[in-house]
């Protein structure tokens, strides 16, 4: 696995996710995600595949996802982490209530037979 070529892979996929979360691109989304995710928001909820995309469905609306600096990165044998800060904004489907979150995530990325997948997303806020 040459860490370079890797990366480059990774950081599109997750720019991928980024930009399907926001167009509301769920089929797009479930591309990207491992059939075992498991999603741990910053308000401590936890997701597998289908309730994430559920919940983004019917919850949360994700105008925007900005990465205002670039994720770091540990390879490990057909496994990606990577860990950097997260900026978005969120609106509530249910009242119109919008939430501006500063968080830092870790990812896990595995490579599976049809590429690689997100298996893991940990959200932590950052204090204000």
């Amino acid at each position: 696995m040459k860490d370079a070529s890797v990366q480059a892979a990774v950081e599109a996929l997750e720019q991928q996710r980024c930009d399907a979360t926001v167009a509301g691109d769920l089929l797009k989304l479930a591309s990207l995600l491992d059939d075992d995710l498991t999603f741990v928001h910053s308000a401590g909820y936890v997701h597998g595949k289908s309730e994430y995309l559920s919940f983004l469905t019917e919850k949360i609306k994700v105008h925007q996802i900005v990465r205002p600096q670039p994720l770091a990165y540990r390879f490990l044998p057909d496994t990606v982490i990577t860990t950097g800060h997260l900026e978005q904004s969120l609106v509530r489907r249910t009242d119109g209530s919008e939430l501006n979150i500063r968080a830092l995530i870790t990812e896990i990325w595995v490579k599976r037979e049809g590429g690689w997948k997100l298996l893991h997303l940990h959200s932590g806020r950052l204090p204000d």
